[in-house]
């Protein structure tokens, strides 16, 4: 008579089914799996990414041309500038900030120096910072103002949403 639960035979099925959980698990972790950015995978060029005063942002060539198409916040993923005349490619790909702007010519000449950063000596990196700085205070009271203008108009929406409703009984059929 033949023993079925024999210790070979029994190890053998307990390894079939271990094998069959990992891969079961595997499959689990593929359909969790979430893709990288769009505008990460289709860069040709390169992104450098950074922080400078309290803001994090990253500046994209996206062309692979070495000039700076667009600068973006990591954590929100909004273009807030990008090269003169590429203004349709930024929207492409990621959201333009409300506030966005084309970066002027001495910005974009800045900011180039920054796709070279292996190439740069403690002393340009500091020179790249001050002009960003500067440039940064120089822009503050404009974007300032743009920021203030949404936030105006969201206010006054809010009011005349406030408003309607203090008269909606009039609405009503009396």
């Amino acid at each position: 008579m033949k023993n079925f639960l024999a210790p070979t035979q029994f190890r053998f099925g307990c390894r079939q089914r271990k094998y069959l959980a990992i891969l079961l698990f595997i499959g689990l972790l593929e359909g969790c799996a979430v893709t990288p950015d769009k505008s990460m995978q289709q860069a040709k060029g390169a992104t450098v990414c950074d922080s400078y005063l309290v803001l994090s942002m990253c500046l994209q060539d996206f062309d692979g041309d070495e000039t700076v198409d667009l600068i973006f916040f990591t954590d929100t993923k909004e273009v807030f500038m990008y090269q003169e005349g590429k203004q349709t490619l930024a929207g492409e790909v990621m959201p333009l900030h409300r506030c966005a702007v084309p970066l002027d010519p001495e910005m974009q000449t800045t900011t180039n120096r920054v796709l070279k950063r292996e190439e740069l000596s403690f002393a340009e990196e500091m020179s790249i910072t001050k002009a960003l700085i500067a440039s940064y205070v120089a822009a503050k009271p404009a974007i300032d103002a743009c920021n203030a203008q949404f936030e105006n108009d969201a206010d006054n929406t809010q009011k005349s949403e406030v408003d309607f409703s203090q008269f909606e009984e009039d609405w009503e059929p009396k």
